[in-house]
């Protein structure tokens, strides 16, 4: 019996676990106050660019621009899984891969969707980092695909940082978060990337 409830338990986590994430996602991200700095430049670009943002920051992203199709890159992990289910009903386009389970396949994936014009994004220093660590990957995307490239930079006046290897932040319910947008960066080495997305 106890093997049947536990099995139960699981199989509705797994159902309906990123229903509940949307939804917190979605309820908390209508308290926050966001304000926008550089925006204009996207839409010099018509909104066909190229997204990087720490790990860290990937919430207040994931609220901002949902329903958009930006493609981005889920690692095949069973977090990636969770991950990637709420990416979807928030309107992503996912590509799963990471370093190490088809992790080339999901970059040439998401080469070919920013080549067709769409919006891309990637964290530099993602899935695990080390913090604030630009990794080559994001330079070839952005040289393969000729997007311009921009550094998403993100503050919250309140926020929650959990334990993890990156930090990850939680803006409180009503807080103040500054999405500000730099770029496109023309120096395409890790060193600039690095600079852009500092605080």
């Amino acid at each position: 019996m106890g093997a049947m409830i536990g099995s139960l338990i699981r199989s509705f986590l797994w159902f309906s676990g990123p229903t509940l994430l949307t939804a917190f996602i979605l309820i908390l991200g209508h308290t926050w106050k966001l304000h926008f700095h550089g925006w204009e430049h996207i839409l010099e670009y018509n909104s066909s660019v190229f997204y990087a943002f720490w790990h860290e920051n990937m919430l207040p992203v994931l609220f901002s621009h949902r329903g958009r199709g930006v493609g981005i890159i889920v690692s095949t992990s069973p977090d990636g899984e969770l991950i990637s289910r709420v990416l979807k009903i928030l309107g992503y386009k996912v590509f799963r891969g990471d370093t190490e389970k088809r992790g080339r396949r999901a970059m040439q994936e998401l080469i070919q969707y920013g080549r067709e014009g769409r919006e891309i994004a990637i964290t530099p220093d993602g899935p695990k980092g080390p913090r604030r660590e630009a990794k080559r990957g994001t330079l070839v995307i952005a040289k393969r695909t000729r997007l311009p490239l921009f550094a998403v930079k993100i503050e919250a006046n309140h926020c929650f940082r959990f334990s993890s290897w990156d930090r990850f932040m939680l803006p409180l319910p009503f807080s103040l978060i500054d999405i500000t947008i730099e770029g496109p960066i023309t120096q395409l080495d890790e060193k600039t990337l690095q600079k852009a997305l500092s605080n």
